[in-house]
């Protein structure tokens, strides 16, 4: 049964709308990341303990940053995916059956095929041999016409 189109849209359009998320999430990353730089204070002025947790939350967040990053690639990939999917899925033939249908009957077709192709092998292979045989006389019946012609030459 053809996938309905209005399904497939929708799919892709879906795709774009995470591509949207995750692009806003990579924004979103990249500028609390800013401020977290611009907090950071020239001269140490926090403890160590304090420094230390601020350094681990830039940690936490640089990671965040670069998972975000990769997911938004992997997204793209997948999106261009579906779109080469939804392109190869709409296309139909002339009587507007898509192209990647196959039916069910196919196989047994293909079965049915294969029978009378192996039919007329063995019905060329029986000709074959009824035709050598044929030649084979003919060629008996040729020398023994010369034969005879040689025959009835000296005769005479």
């Amino acid at each position: 049964m053809p996938v309905p189109t209005e399904l497939i849209t929708s799919n892709a359009s879906m795709v774009g709308l995470f591509t949207l998320l995750i692009t806003l999430s990579v924004s979103l990353a990249k500028v609390i990341e800013f401020l977290i730089k611009k907090a950071l204070p020239k001269k140490k002025i926090l403890s160590e303990d304090e420094f230390d947790k601020i350094k681990d939350i830039y940690a936490l967040v640089e990671t965040i940053v670069k998972k975000t990053e990769d997911d938004g690639v992997n997204l793209e990939e997948q999106h261009g995916w579906v779109e080469e999917m939804y392109k190869q899925h709409s296309k139909v033939d002339a009587d507007g059956i898509p192209l990647w249908y196959v039916p069910r009957s196919f196989i047994e077709t293909q079965k049915e095929i294969v029978t009378i192709l192996q039919n007329i092998s063995s019905q060329m292979d029986k000709s074959t041999y009824v035709l050598d045989s044929l030649l084979k006389h003919m060629e008996e019946v040729e020398r023994t016409v010369r034969a005879c012609e040689s025959c009835t030459k000296s005769k005479r």
